[in-house]
């Protein structure tokens, strides 16, 4: 599965572009206000979500993990198809976490294709859901955050634990750093937490 792309972008329409990865053009769909932003640039990089179909495969790009993620989120509510999925998304992901935790019905209304009935099931579906969204807590542009934590999880730690030694990181260090002292320091938190569990039986 593709999971981000680097290359050089291509207009093909209005919310589509071809992405040159070394040569190899990948058609991508991408929020309609992101457009301008990413074929400005020489070199973009796109967080990657693949859908695969019986009779297709496609790809939605976005310029930030959290925005992929609540894309994917919002496919799994019923009712809430790609489309609808990337006009949402292309509100801001930002605008729309709030939405959702004001139970604001009337700013998923204003996007086309929703209904009032959508509109509320995206709500009452993902609104327990956000507190878990640990993207969507850290800045838009810290990838380094992003990157170990992913790392991390990768790795198989809880999100909890994952939270708690990255709370403790010097948001000076790189990507290696950060990592390296994590995984350093994550088994004695494991180990502490695992104790304080204990004196409290």
């Amino acid at each position: 599965m593709i999971r981000f792309l680097t290359g050089q972008p291509t207009l093909l329409t209005d919310n589509n572009v071809v992405i040159d990865v070394h040569g190899v053009g990948y058609g991508v769909e991408v929020p309609l206000g992101q457009t301008n932003r990413i074929c400005s640039q020489e070199k973009v990089t796109l967080e990657i979500f693949t859908l695969v179909r019986e009779d297709a495969l496609s790809l939605y790009g976005f310029l930030e993990s959290r925005e992929r993620l609540l894309f994917e989120q919002l496919l799994s509510v019923s009712g809430v198809g790609p489309r609808s999925a990337m006009m949402i998304v292309d509100r801001g992901a930002s605008a729309v976490v709030e939405a959702i935790q004001q139970s604001d019905v009337s700013f998923f209304q204003s996007i086309p294709r929703l209904g009032k009935k959508t509109s509320q099931k995206i709500i009452v579906d993902l609104q327990s859901k956000i507190g878990s969204w640990r993207e969507f807590s850290l800045p838009p542009g810290n990838g380094t955050a992003r990157d170990v934590y992913d790392a991390l999880q990768s790795m198989g730690y809880a999100p909890r634990l994952i939270d708690e030694v990255m709370s403790k990181l010097d948001p000076e260090w790189d990507v290696a750093t950060a990592i390296k002292w994590s995984l350093q320091n994550i088994g004695k938190l494991n180990d502490q937490n695992k104790q304080k569990s204990a004196n409290k039986q």
